[in-house]
């Protein structure tokens, strides 16, 4: 029994890691700009990329975030504007209009203490943890890229 509950707390975990890398590859993949932007004081991040959806009949442009705050034992949260406008880091958490897609989520990367890394225009770093009951953790360490070139400027940002 005991292992079976370990297993489960690691799948769960896995799955919570999975939905929150997916969801991040795929906007960034489709973005034509991206940027990180770090609150240092509350832990908090927000990842915005400036995309175009996936319907070959139009170009409205669309702004995607992810939010990580720590906060309650730390989560990931997105949310989406079409057509792009604004997306400015929470003051306060997330409310309204984001959607939490993992809970139990950590840095990972000991020298920035941060969830997402843009170190340049077109890759994202993914480096986190979600907790998984007795388990210690089930760890992401993976990168995205956009085929775009990455130009930071209005709508999104």
């Amino acid at each position: 029994l005991r292992t079976q509950e370990v297993t489960s707390s690691v799948t769960d975990a896995a799955n919570t890691a999975q939905q929150i890398v997916r969801s991040v590859q795929s906007g960034v993949r489709n973005a034509s700009a991206i940027t990180v932007i770090s609150d240092a004081v509350n832990g908090t991040q927000l990842l915005i990329a400036r995309t175009v959806g996936s319907d070959p009949s139009t170009t409205i442009a669309s702004c995607q975030a992810w939010y990580y705050t720590p906060s309650d034992g730390g989560a990931v949260y997105t949310t989406r504007t079409t057509p792009a406008s604004l997306i400015s880091l929470p003051s306060g958490g997330p409310q309204g209009i984001w959607t939490i897609i993992g809970k139990g989520v950590s840095p990972k990367d000991p020298v920035t203490g941060k969830v997402f890394n843009a170190p340049n225009g077109g890759r994202v770093e993914l480096k986190f943890d979600v907790a998984a009951g007795v388990h210690p953790y089930v760890l992401i360490d993976t990168m995205t890229y956009t085929s775009q070139s990455a130009t930071v400027s209005a709508p999104c940002f």
